[in-house]
């Protein structure tokens, strides 16, 4: 947001207030300077007048003009093609220095093509200024009277800065001069003047040519003025104001409108006046205001336009033409909730910037504005009295008390001074009759102010945070014992350090993903309903539900930077379908574990055995159980290669190798709740017999389609007598077999009170082979 010294200036007096107060005070305010710059036409630039021109005698585009500049007349030449005579015109003097585009110049009597010019014809851009035309720059009495030999610095608009300000988002009414007047008229205790602005100046009222019809529910507030134009060009103070401020510069109309939003920030548009009416007849108008699908438009017979938000009629506004003129406000939330829903709906950004960021809702001002400025410097004749539909705002209050404030600030705030400051923000107080709450209400333009904190924040604002007393910070000790957080965090990292230490990179990525991408792999989504309403791209639309698929990613982009061997870990946060966080680990590695070098010169791969054990070495032992049936298994992971891992009789999560036909290698990924793996702060190692263990082997003919965990629920089910634990050892098959396969179980027995005899491990083996013979069909092979 730009504005200049001689806008504000229009609402406030800032003689006196020297350039570092004022630039300290607006960053207090919370309206920070992004940047600051004085300008200033140099000495010896004075207003003049072309009295007579003529063509110069030996150039065609050169002119030779007489010029008057009160105490002498000039004769200058000039290769402006713009310049007339009894134009006012910017005259630099001989000795003065202007410091132009191509550098600076010294202004003194020179031949041009055999003819004297003392004196020099100046643009804005020659002056210092932006670039407002082709060719000079021609006054009007827009910037004051025009006295000739007046020097053009003493004029506000040419003794002038400019103050670019960074504001917050939801600062939208000081996206105009008056808002950024108003704060300083607090921060400063000087009074906002408003004048009297006139808003016609025909006896004729509007109902003789425009009528205006509201059909149903209509949410916006509109404002409506007919005018008849005689003349268009915009004044200097306008295109120059605006070429300070960087906004567009179009040279009609518009630019006068342009310039009164810039400076009351209400939101005006302009239409031609046939686009309300018969054009056989020409002779009255009707608008009429309707809502479609929850969209406000203004109707006519021209077509149709979305309130504070549609494009601009494209047209010139010619000489001797009748306009309307509109006056419009929409409750910011409305219109961006329009802007999300109708996607393909055509936008003005500049006005759907004001509008979602909360315009001036004070159109009557806004019309005042516009009209009293075109009378007087333009020619134009604007009917009497206005159509309107206004919502008044009903001015929600907010309940408040002065401990409560006083809270939030810090600081003990008397009363009086919380009041006083409330009032010359703009609130209206009402107190409860027994002074223990207040009433807040915001003012009309504040439309972010929705809580006491919001209340707060604006005292502290023109309080001041450098009168809030600095307080020492109060450091308590706690015991480490109770804050289980910190220990889960030190278990985090160590299961990350372990990774890390197997040769795994930690990596991080958004939380971010694209919806299809999840359900592409098998990934449930996060419902629609609770859904990011405003993702950042299409390509990051929800939030991730698995770290699996960024880091299939990462692969695949290290793999083309040339690497060869990648593993890699994370855990973070992801969300479930109804968007409740959970906390998960998981480990990707590509095809190989080693690269080629001696003496595996053809490197080492990895395998599902390979890739869990490096697992079990990191998070400690878990078992696998079969995965059937599952969207992950049929997209992400290999039908046959992939397992649920198990803990304590539940699922943590998953392994498995990649789908080889869904384009992602042969590489191995693991994805697991973080919670289950995060151990006890008073973890009890389990008692351990101190005789001597001994080992045993089995080998049984079991069909081949009992799996080994079925074969363990048995085992552990008979609860065998010194059995401590047991794994397979071989699988063997063979088509001699039939649908029987060869399994060895290796059996590891211990007592906790003797060394066991050769007969009590022979009654514990036959114990397992006749349970087995039992439940599941097995013999001994033979």
């Amino acid at each position: 947001m730009k504005v200049t010294k001689h806008l504000l200036e229009q609402f406030i007096s800032l003689q006196g207030i020297c350039k570092e107060d004022l630039l300290r005070e607006l960053n207090k305010i919370g309206l920070e300077v992004e940047s600051f710059a004085e300008l200033r036409v140099p000495n010896g630039v004075v207003v003049g007048k072309v009295l007579s021109k003529r063509k110069h005698p030996d150039a065609d585009k050169l002119s030779v003009c007489d010029v008057d500049v009160g105490i002498q007349r000039l004769q200058i030449v000039c290769g402006a093609s713009n310049v007339e005579e009894d134009q006012f015109v910017a005259v630099a003097l001989e000795g003065s220095r202007l410091q132009t585009p191509k550098g600076e110049l010294l202004i003194r009597p020179t031949q041009l093509r055999g003819v004297e010019s003392c004196g020099m014809l100046c643009s804005s851009a020659e002056l210092g200024f932006p670039k407002v035309n082709d060719g000079i720059m021609v006054l009007d009495e827009s910037i004051g009277e025009l006295k000739l030999g007046r020097a053009l610095n003493t004029y506000h608009i040419f003794d002038n800065f400019i103050l670019e300000l960074g504001l917050t988002p939801n600062r939208g009414d000081c996206l105009s001069v008056l808002g950024v007047a108003r704060d300083l008229s607090v921060a400063f205790g000087i009074p906002l003047r408003l004048k009297t602005y006139r808003d016609e100046n025909l006896v004729l009222g509007i109902g003789r040519v425009l009528q205006i019809t509201n059909e149903g529910h209509f949410s916006s507030s509109v404002l409506y003025k007919v005018a008849h134009l005689k003349q268009v060009s915009a004044p200097l103070e306008v295109v120059l104001s605006l070429g300070l401020c960087d906004l567009p510069i179009q040279h009609n109309l518009q630019d006068v409108l342009e310039y009164a939003m810039h400076n009351v920030g209400v939101l005006l548009r302009i239409y031609p006046f046939e686009y309300f009416c018969d054009m056989e007849s020409c002779a009255k108008g009707e608008i009429l205001l309707k809502n479609e699908s929850g969209i406000d438009y203004v109707c006519g017979l021209g077509g149709q336009i979305a309130v504070g938000i549609s494009p601009m009629i494209k047209k010139d506004f010619l000489q001797d033409q009748k306009v309307v003129l509109e006056a419009s406000f929409i409750d910011p939330l409305i219109v961006s909730e329009i802007i999300y829903q109708n996607k393909d709906l055509a936008l003005d950004s500049a006005m759907t910037y004001k509008s979602t960021r909360g315009s001036n809702p004070d159109l009557l001002l806004g019309m005042q504005y516009l009209c009293d400025y075109l009378i007087q410097y333009t020619q134009i004749e604007v009917y009497s009295s206005h159509h309107s539909v206004i919502h008044e705002g009903q001015g929600v209050g907010i309940k408040a008390t002065f401990e409560a404030i006083n809270l939030i600030v810090g600081q003990e705030i008397c009363k009086e001074e919380v009041t006083n400051l409330l009032k010359k923000i703009g609130f209206r107080i009402e107190a409860s009759c027994d002074d223990t709450f207040f009433m807040a209400f915001p003012p009309f333009y504040r439309h972010d102010i929705k809580s006491i904190q919001d209340v707060a924040e604006e005292i502290l604002r023109f309080y001041g945070i450098d009168r809030i007393s600095n307080t020492p910070l109060v450091f308590k000790e706690q015991p480490m014992g109770d804050n289980q957080c910190y220990f889960d965090f030190k278990q985090k990292r160590n299961l990350i350090k372990k990774a890390t230490a197997l040769g795994f990179c930690e990596t991080l990525h958004y939380v971010f993903v694209q919806r299809q991408q999840l359900q592409d792999l098998g990934f449930e989504t996060v419902d629609a309903g609770l859904d990011i309403l405003n993702p950042i791209t299409n390509e990051l639309n929800t939030l991730r539900t698995s770290l699996i698929p960024a880091m299939l990613e990462s692969i695949a982009r290290n793999e083309n930077f040339g690497f060869k061997a990648i593993a890699l870990c994370e855990s973070g946060i992801c969300y479930n379908s109804w968007r409740e966080e959970v906390e998960r680990i998981a480990f990707v590695v590509n095809q190989y574990k080693e690269i080629e070098s001696f003496p595996h010169s053809k490197g080492i791969v990895w395998d599902l055995y390979s890739f869990a054990s490096t697992l079990i070495n990191i998070i400690g032992e878990f078992e696998l159980e079969q995965m059937k049936d599952h969207p992950l298994n049929s997209k992400l992971l290999h039908p046959y290669q992939s397992a649920w891992i198990v803990r304590e009789g539940k699922r943590i999560g998953y392994l498995g190798k990649l789908n080889p036909y869904g384009g992602f290698g042969e590489g191995y990924v693991c994805e697991m709740l973080l919670k289950p793996l995060l151990q006890e702060k008073n973890h009890k190692r389990p008692e351990f017999s101190k005789f001597q263990a001994s080992m045993r082997d089995l080998t049984i003919m079991i069909d081949s389609c009992v799996s080994f965990a079925k074969v363990k629920e048995v085992i552990n089910h008979a609860k065998v007598e010194n059995l401590v634990s047991f794994y397979p050892l071989d699988l063997y098959k063979n088509e001699n077999l039939g649908t029987k396969v060869a399994l060895s179980i290796r059996f590891i027995l211990q007592s906790m009170d003797k060394t066991l005899q050769e007969e009590e491990l022979n009654r514990s083996m036959q114990s397992i082979l006749e349970v087995l013979e039992e439940k599941l069909g097995a013999s001994l092979r033979q």
